[in-house]
Formats: C-alpha cells, structure tokens, sequence
C-alpha cells in the first residue's frame, strides 16, 4: 500500500472540476478559480498536502474546468494529464475526489492510463486513495478506486433520472422549469407592447425592415437608456411575437399579452426579486414563456395567481423556497 509519506518529494499537479449544476448565484461573473466549488477543492487539497508534509501546488500547476464528469472530452483534464506527464522529476496528480476526476468508469480508467504508464500516482485527498503504477502495482487501491468512480457513475445516473423525473412532474403540472420571459419592470416603457406595435420596423432590411442596429437604438429610447440586452435580442424577440401571433387566433393573442402585461405591472409593484413575485412567476412562467406549448397553454386562473402571492413558500422553486425559510428565520432573530 501507498501511504502519504512515500509521496515525498513529489511535486503536485492538481484539478479541479466543477458542473454547472454547482454554482451559486454568489459565483455569478467571477474567474473559475474564484468561484466557491473551486476554493473549496482547493483548500481540501491544500490541507491534505500540508497535514502530510508534501509540496504545496504552483499557481501554473493547478487546472481549473467547467465540466459535466461524465464528458470524456474534457480539454483541461487532458491538459493537465500532459503537464504532469511531461513535467521532470517526480510527480503526483492529485484531486480532491474521485469523482472530481471522472464519473463514468470506463472513460475514468482510460485517463489513468498515461498516469500508470508514467509512474504518477493519481491521489484522491478527500478519498484518502493513492493509485499504483506501472513500477508500483498497488492492486487493492485499484480495485478501490474502480469502485468509487463506479459509485459516481451510479449517482450520476440516479441522479439524471431523478432530474428528467422532477422535470416531467413539473411539467404536467405547467411549471415552467427553465428561466422564463424577462419582462424589463425597470424600463421606462414597455419593451414587447413596443415590438408589438412596430413589428415590421424589426422585420430584417431585406423584409422592409430597419435592420437590427436600428431596431436596437428604437429599443434603447422605450428602455430610458441602454438596455441590458442586445440587438440579437430584439431580433429573436421580433420573431417571437410574430410566431406567436400566426399561431394564435387575435383572442388568445390578445389574452396573453394582457396576461403579460398583468405581469409586467405586478413585478413593477412588487420588484421582480420580491418573493411574492417569485412565487407568481413560478406559477405562471410557463404560460407567460411558452402558451403554444399544450403542457402551458391554460392561462394561469387568478385563485391561483392570489394563492402565489399570499402563500409564496407554497409556490416558490425549491432553491427560492430555501432562500424564503432563511429570510423569515431572519426576521424571527431580529
């Protein structure tokens, strides 16, 4: 068996992985390195070195990817496995999971194989598991660390299905599980009452259109400065206005518009943030986003828009029903 003191010497080249599934809103615009998944790995790893008395990691020694552990495309990991490969001396590749380093087994086991060839243990801090090598076969770490990715391709999986699952529910009960139509309640005007009116003004040039940087800068006056969105955005708004409008007879586009217009006011009433706003888009985003969809094509009723707005914990997404718990626990304290 390997144990950490025959890592002596070592110098460490380190990965670190993240899903986007992991991120938080606290990470949003920030470096990879500075998002809190990766700090934590790294602290994880950082630890395990020191208690151990190996050589920290250089900065250009420790690779950062955003990445599904079941792609087996990984560009950084392959990277880092070159590095370590080509580097001089003696070397170890270290992550602070095994399954941050793969979550299908026989992808897993195939990018171990430059590391077994090269004699570069594979250390898993957290799973306290250092691999063999060619010149060092440590056959029960093996077998060990077949089963712990093993473990994550089964977790994986399970997971996978829980998530198409939950997906499916929520639909047959017309939640919309994607983010829904920004409606810009900051803006001055009304941005789609605005594209509506003037639809042929965003067809393309060639359509007797003003052509999109035009459309964009008449945008830009309704929004009251520069909007936060593109000129790649009016267009896809333009076509989707004129989508729904050839597919809707003029009453069900005239329902949904004052529907979203009802929409609109309210976020500017309560501020689109607020959780009783939440709560009512949660309930109602499907409808809002996609009404030629048949799982979303009934308008919200208004006993359930009321119910959203005086029971929000009720009909809020699991992460903002979180958020809303740790809100009222907070006002309780106070």
């Amino acid at each position: 068996m390997i144990y950490p003191s025959d890592l002596k010497g070592m110098k460490p080249v380190v990965y670190l992985r993240i899903s986007s599934d992991e991120q938080g809103p606290q990470d949003k615009g920030k470096p990879l390195e500075k998002r809190q998944g990766m700090v934590n790995q790294l602290a994880k790893v950082k630890r395990y070195l020191k208690e151990n008395g190996l050589p920290m990691p250089k900065p250009e020694n420790i690779h950062y990817e955003l990445a599904s552990g079941g792609d087996p495309t990984r560009p950084v990991l392959k990277r880092a496995i070159q590095q370590v490969v080509d580097m001089k001396g003696k070397k170890m590749f270290v992550v602070a999971e095994l399954s941050r380093f793969a979550r299908r087994l026989r992808y897993g086991m195939k990018d171990t194989i430059p590391l077994f060839e090269n004699d570069i243990p594979l250390v898993a801090t957290d799973d306290s598991l250092i691999t063999g090598t060619k010149n060092n076969p440590q056959g029960d770490q093996d077998i060990l660390m077949g089963l712990k990715i093993s473990l994550a391709t089964g977790e994986r999986e399970r997971l996978r299905k829980r998530v198409i699952s939950s997906i499916d529910t929520k639909r047959q009960q017309g939640i919309f599980v994607s983010k829904g139509l920004e409606l810009f309640p900051e803006a001055d005007g009304d941005i789609y009452q605005y594209v509506i009116d003037n639809t042929e003004k965003f067809a393309p040039k060639d359509e007797g259109g003003l052509g999109w940087t035009a459309a964009y800068r008449l945008l830009e006056t309704v929004y009251g400065s520069k909007p936060p969105f593109s000129s790649q955005w009016s267009r896809k708004a333009s076509k989707r206005i004129l989508e729904l409008r050839g597919e809707m007879n003029p009453d069900q586009f005239e329902r949904w518009n004052n529907f979203r217009k009802r929409i609109l006011e309210m976020e500017r009433m309560f501020g689109k943030d607020d959780f009783r706003m939440k709560a009512v888009r949660y309930r109602s985003n499907g409808y809002l986003t996609d009404p030629l969809n048949v799982d979303y094509s009934e308008r919200p009723s208004e006993e359930l828009i009321q119910n959203a707005i005086d029971n929000p914990l009720d009909n809020l997404s699991f992460k903002d029903a979180r958020k809303y718990r740790k809100e009222i626990s907070k006002k309780r304290v106070k």
